[in-house]
């Protein structure tokens, strides 16, 4: 269980982790098209973004998982996929928030670009909302994750906190369920706990979801 743990562990927090830099990123990308990319764009990006989010996640993860029971690389490319449009209304409405200061509007008069005023200006404005919705993501990602693991719709070659509750399910009536179950159990809790505690504190320290809304 030990040695079982030592090679599940960076696996889930990696994936976890490369998911939600790549799924913010997107957003942010995404959401810079729909403030700065035109109206064209701009309808464009927010009727994809509509779409994806009229349609289940967790059911669409279900389905493909089902049919092509994904490996690490897939499973990442999988949580990317359903999850980077969630952020981009958020990102975007922050976006025009600053894109309206003094600051950012005096760079426009002297003849900056929106990518020299993106770059020194809007990046720093938008740190503390990067920091919450990575901590977010990363907590997603390590639940959605965990729990097609342990549906076992995911390579059962993939070792990850998810697949060693789903093998110890066989177990559940013995007395070994306390030592297979309980340690990767407790472990995707602690990490849970620990993201949602450290997003609630950015989000207070940041306060950029209260104008927002």
């Amino acid at each position: 269980m030990l040695i079982g743990l030592i090679l599940a562990t960076p696996t889930t927090l990696t994936l976890s982790t490369a998911t939600a830099v790549v799924t913010v990123s997107l957003a942010v990308g995404a959401a810079s098209l729909v403030v700065f990319g035109g109206p064209f764009l701009s309808a464009l990006i927010l009727r994809c973004v509509d779409v994806l989010q009229v349609v289940p996640t967790m059911l669409l993860l279900l389905l493909v998982a089902a049919l092509v029971s994904p490996g690490f690389t897939a499973l990442f490319l999988l949580l990317v996929l359903t999850g980077w449009s969630d952020d981009v209304r958020v990102a975007a409405a922050v976006l025009r928030r600053e894109a309206l200061r003094e600051n950012v509007q005096y760079a426009r008069v002297m003849g900056a670009g929106w990518f020299y005023c993106w770059r020194w200006h809007l990046f720093a404005a938008l740190r503390p909302l990067l920091g919450a919705l990575m901590v977010q993501n990363i907590r997603q990602a390590a639940l959605k994750s965990a729990g097609l693991a342990f549906l076992g719709l995911t390579d059962p070659r993939l070792l990850t906190w998810g697949s060693m509750m789903q093998s110890a399910m066989d177990q559940l009536y013995t007395g070994a369920w306390m030592w297979l179950l309980l340690p990767p159990a407790a472990l995707l809790s602690l990490l849970l706990h620990t993201t949602l505690k450290l997003g609630d504190r950015r989000l207070r320290s940041g306060a950029v979801l209260g104008p927002v809304f």
